[in-house]
């Protein structure tokens, strides 16, 4: 009877994958704060992997470690990471925004156009100079 609990126990850490929504939030914030007060990208990035490790729902943690990849210039990972933020959160549109900005830099503005004018329809405020030259 014990074996069997033990076992039990055991398989459910294995299922749920040591999930803990508390985890993730000290990891996300110590990554903000890393993000914004020292500009220390690559260790912050660190911390956003932390949180979404410990919450692979957390949408935002994906949008900011995006952030921490495209203030590096390291395009085609942020691009990944703000598409799964929509994933998790359709119209999330600070990662549509960002991915609008990504593709206006590598000069395909079709698809600037198309995650711009999604973030202006999902209601981020102030994209007029961003849309303005869309068809």
């Amino acid at each position: 009877m014990k074996k069997t609990l033990l076992l039990l126990a055991l398989a459910g850490l294995f299922l749920t994958g040591c999930e803990s929504p508390e985890k993730s939030q000290l990891a996300f914030d110590k990554g903000v704060e890393l993000m914004y007060n020292t500009t220390r990208f690559a260790e912050a990035e660190e911390q956003f992997t932390q949180a979404i490790k410990y919450n692979k729902n957390n949408f935002e943690a994906y949008y900011y470690r995006g952030c921490t990849k495209f203030n590096r210039s390291m395009f085609d990972a942020a691009i990944l990471d703000f598409e799964k933020a929509i994933e998790l959160k359709p119209g999330y549109y600070d990662a549509e925004f960002a991915l609008g900005r990504i593709y206006f830099i590598k000069n395909d503005f079709d698809l600037a156009c198309f995650y711009y004018k999604s973030a202006e329809q999902h209601g981020r405020e102030n994209m007029e100079d961003y849309v303005k030259s869309c068809p």
